[in-house]
């Protein structure tokens, strides 16, 4: 009888008595798996999954890591899409035992900009506001004036934002808009802000003063910084912000500027959906 297969066998049998000695010694020397791993599976399982990134991470289970490691994080960066969703909520309150104060965290997007702008120059070019605003600051008169070539509407995780073709502006419906904050480093013109939910008005209009572009033409509906808006408001319900030389509104007090709204010139200091709560 040949010796050969007896052989073969008692090499397989070595063979797999080290490779089980090699994954012992691995197993015991490489570090163990972080446990709030399958804590952040459990939370993820717990969000939309939009991966839209309005909470400042590149995806869904990456924030779900974080919040694992930090449960408090979804005060100070919480999933925006998820706010909307009660029913949602309350499940990711419960596993993570805190509550979420959604009035401090609920804000909006708007646009200070009222359209109307013509155009400087007839463009032909790539079809985003981003490449456009690097000729001459745009093709409309106004240098601060949406371009209307929907950047903003792209990026919009839930269609909150269309173009009025009409106007030449985009429009935020408040109605759907979660307040992730994508649209407004996605507007070159630097238009979009977000603002608290409750601000019942806003400044349709960016034009600044102290930058005036020469060769281009001022806004035929835009802010003249007379001040009449500040003048007004005696209790602070319009503020003017110096560096930009434009009205402002204080964020944490969101007063509503009545007043001012009746007065301005330009009739550019505009109700929002809140405007109904404060009349």
């Amino acid at each position: 009888m040949s010796s050969q297969p007896i052989i073969t066998i008692l090499f397989l049998t070595l063979v797999g008595f080290v490779a089980g000695v090699a994954i012992l010694v691995v197993s015991k020397v490489l570090p163990k798996e972080d446990p709030s791993f399958e804590e952040a599976a459990r939370i993820k399982d717990l969000l939309p999954g939009g991966e839209c990134g309005s909470c400042g991470y590149p995806g869904c289970f990456a924030y779900a890591q974080a919040v694992a490691k930090d449960k408090q994080l979804p005060a100070r960066a919480p999933c925006r899409p998820l706010i909307q969703d009660k029913e949602g909520l309350r499940q990711f309150e419960a596993h993570l035992g805190l509550s979420i104060d959604t009035a401090q965290l609920a804000r909006r997007a708007l646009v200070h900009c009222s359209g109307n702008s013509p155009n400087l120059a007839t463009y032909n070019g790539i079809n985003s506001c981003r490449a456009a605003v690097q000729l001459a600051s745009g093709f409309r008169e106004c240098p601060y004036a949406c371009l209307g070539l929907a950047d903003c509407v792209r990026i919009c995780p839930v269609n909150a934002i269309t173009i009025d073709f009409e106007q030449r502006v985009a429009r935020v419906d408040w109605e759907k808009c979660i307040g992730c904050g994508l649209c407004a480093p996605a507007c070159p013109q630097n238009l979009i802000d977000l603002v608290p939910k409750a601000m019942p008005q806003y400044l349709g209009c960016n034009y600044q003063a102290a930058k005036e572009i020469p060769g281009r033409k001022r806004c035929a509906v835009g802010c003249i910084h007379c001040r009449i808006c500040v003048k007004v408001s005696p209790d602070g319900e319009v503020g003017w912000n110096e560096k930009k030389d434009l009205p402002s509104f204080d964020p944490q007090r969101s007063l509503f500027a009545a007043a001012a709204i009746a007065k301005c010139p330009r009739k550019i200091i505009l109700k929002t959906a809140a405007a109904k709560q404060s009349e």
